[in-house]
């Protein structure tokens, strides 16, 4: 029923529509194969392909230059030369059903869903066009098979040694001698350098890629039992490793572990004074061990709490005292020197008597109880 332009229409969005859910699950199966891989690239090629041209044919359809598009929407309104006639309209398109299935009775539903899934399961044809040789200027012509041949030729054989009933008419095969000389190919410059790269890396891993090769012919050669026996011993070594790792580390001495686990050398335990212990009673009697450990926990969460527990700020002025009462000793000897340097009342603000005399606050209170002024 694809006699009417908008039927065209419909179809061919319909159509790229499911080309290219067709495309989506294609491409979400895995190949098995290099050549499953090359059949799949080749029908979503395909695909592609039928994509653009139903495109570019909806693109002119929609661009209505005869004006055709819009002539038939008007008719779907009842809109004639006449005028507006919308009974007339649907009686016309009913006829024009009418005489359709008339003309084909045993016309059937065609699943077109159906259709394309079988495009996914045939192995598309692939044309050989003769290119990669004309390319060479060798003929192009003849069937597949001798287009194949003849190309095949060139792997193994100089262009300049071929037969010049392989070259074309008119190509730039040499004239001297009917040898023919091979055309010139503009990418031989990238080819040898990538050819130079390979195998200065092929230098390079050498002696990787012969340890490679006899490993490789080693295993080869091994029997059912000998790889049985190979495996086994690979299980068994591997449960021996981490059995060991498992066992619990001999540490007489009781040194310190490393970051790999394993306690450390004896050399850098003395070193580091690892050893000597340092206790401190604002920390709870918490002990460091080492110096450095030790000089290095007046700025940690530990010591800081028991500072602020004290009611002290914990200030460089109380590095290195661990005692509870030298802190508060300390603490106090501070205050008292603060002090000095504040504003003091009782000392520093002035009185003065009936005679012009002038007093401290502290004497002056002291004479006055006294009755002496």
């Amino acid at each position: 029923m694809s006699s009417t332009l908008l039927e065209v229409t419909r179809s061919a969005h319909e159509e790229v529509e499911r080309l290219e859910r067709l495309i989506v699950k294609e491409l979400q199966s895995e190949p098995s194969s290099a050549k499953d891989r090359l059949f799949q690239s080749h029908r979503v090629r395909h695909m592609i392909d039928t994509i653009s041209a139903t495109t570019e044919k909806l693109v002119e359809i929609y661009e209505d230059k005869d004006g055709a598009r819009k002539d038939e929407i008007a008719a779907l309104g009842g809109q004639t030369a006449t005028g507006t006639n919308v009974f007339s309209a649907f009686y016309d398109r009913l006829k024009e059903i009418r005489e359709y299935h008339r003309r084909h009775p045993a016309a059937r539903v065609v699943d077109a869903n159906e259709e394309h899934e079988a495009m996914l399961k045939e192995e598309p044809v692939i044309e050989f066009s003769g290119e990669a040789l004309g390319a060479l200027g060798l003929k192009t012509g003849g069937t597949v098979q001798q287009r194949a041949e003849r190309l095949y030729l060139t792997k193994h054989t100089p262009l300049e040694q071929l037969d010049k009933k392989h070259y074309a008419k008119g190509s730039r095969g040499s004239q001297q001698n009917g040898i023919a000389a091979a055309p010139q190919v503009n990418n031989w410059k990238e080819i040898a350098l990538m050819e130079a790269k390979i195998n200065r890396l092929c230098d390079s891993l050498e002696e990787t890629i012969a340890r490679t090769k006899d490993n490789i012919v080693k295993k080869q050669a091994l029997t059912y039992e000998e790889m049985e026996a190979e495996r086994e011993e690979e299980e068994t070594q591997a449960d021996t490793e981490s059995d060991d790792e498992d066992q619990q580390i001999y540490n007489p001495l009781k040194l310190p572990m490393g970051w790999d686990g394993k306690p450390i050398p004896y050399w850098l335990y003395k070193l580091h004074g690892l050893g000597q212990e340092f206790k401190c009673e604002i920390c709870g009697n918490y002990s460091y061990w080492g110096r450095r450990a030790f000089e290095r926990h007046f700025k940690e969460w530990r010591h800081q709490h028991g500072m602020r527990c004290l009611g002290i700020p914990n200030t460089k002025n109380f590095n290195e005292i661990t005692s509870i009462e030298e802190a508060k000793e300390l603490w106090k000897r501070i205050q008292e020197r603060q002090g000095y340097n504040k504003w003091r009342p009782e000392l520093e603000e002035e009185y003065e008597d009936r005679e012009g005399n002038i007093y401290n606050k502290k004497t002056y209170t002291d004479l006055q109880r006294q009755g002496l002024i």
